[in-house]
């Protein structure tokens, strides 16, 4: 099958107004893929401030079925996960952005990461579903949603990769993942 054929390549407007959209779709997609790489770093580097600055001041994130929001809540948080993780290495895979005006646009990041928790090399798989907002004409995380794909030890991975419960943090019960069994389609795609 020809993909080319299939895929939808926008055309350039000779609409001036147009264009200008365009080129602010773009430039807003730029930046909210800049300000996910800038978050998996400030967290890597447990830079608190870079952190915060990702976030609005209303901003929010939610792991585990918990949300925290504000800068005060959401600085206890992070500070208290980067003191229980030695060393993590967030690695971006893919961001798609939709850009819906000037100020609002939501995405979805997928990654991977490795953490060292309590003496063990913990793997995972993820995605953010985020809300993005601008703020002060920066791009800022509105809403910030964790889902694992898996979270395992290193050296369960062979064996944990075959199951629903993927999800193994040290001394805890294994939970079956967030997806892809969570989401309508791995369900319905036979209908």
């Amino acid at each position: 099958m020809d993909i080319v054929g299939q895929t939808s390549v926008p055309e350039l407007s000779a609409d001036s107004g147009r264009i200008a959209r365009q080129v602010g779709v773009l430039a807003a997609r730029a930046a909210i893929t800049d300000l996910n790489a800038l978050y998996m770093m400030a967290v890597d580097d447990h830079d608190i401030e870079g952190v915060l600055a990702c976030f609005a001041p209303d901003g929010s994130f939610t792991r585990l079925g918990g949300t925290v929001s504000g800068h005060a809540a959401l600085r206890d948080f992070y500070v208290g996960m980067m003191d229980r993780y030695v060393t993590t290495l967030h690695v971006p895979n893919s961001h798609v952005v939709r850009v819906g005006d000037e100020n609002s646009a939501t995405g979805v990041v997928t990654g991977h990461a490795e953490l060292s928790l309590a003496g063990t090399l913990m793997m995972a798989a993820f995605r953010y579903p985020d809300r993005y907002r601008r703020v002060d004409s920066q791009w800022v995380f509105q809403d910030r949603s964790l889902r694992f794909m898996y979270v395992t030890p290193f050296s369960e991975m062979a064996s944990t990769f075959t199951g629903p419960a993927r999800i193994r943090w040290p001394e805890a019960p294994p939970v079956e993942a967030d997806i892809p069994e969570q989401l309508p389609t791995w369900r319905s795609y036979r209908s």
